[in-house]
């Protein structure tokens, strides 16, 4: 049985997901989508293109079913330690 995980990993520059797949205690990885990161000016600072990355990540979950990758046993999703989005009870994206 192979069993399959989803990594996806959002850095300063560019964004890839790599497929893990695993079986007879063996691990391969194959990069399944790579992207670009457009950092967005907004009063005199630079932010993440938030809804970019999200609409990058469902792609990246697009493509790997598409390559025959379904059943994922897990995803994961790292960016850099210092990043992260302030978000309303409702999950609302405040800033």
């Amino acid at each position: 049985m192979t069993r399959l995980f989803l990594a996806i990993d959002l850095g300063a520059e560019s964004g890839r997901a790599v497929l893990g797949r695993y079986a007879e205690g063996r691990l391969s990885l194959e990069q399944i989508h790579r992207f670009p990161n457009v950092l967005l000016p907004l009063n005199g600072r630079l932010y993440w293109d938030f809804y970019g990355l999200l609409s990058e990540v469902n792609r990246s979950l697009s493509l790997c079913a598409a390559s025959g990758a379904s059943g994922l046993e897990s995803l994961a999703v790292d960016t850099w330690g210092v990043d992260f989005g302030l978000l309303a009870r409702d999950g609302t994206l405040l800033g």
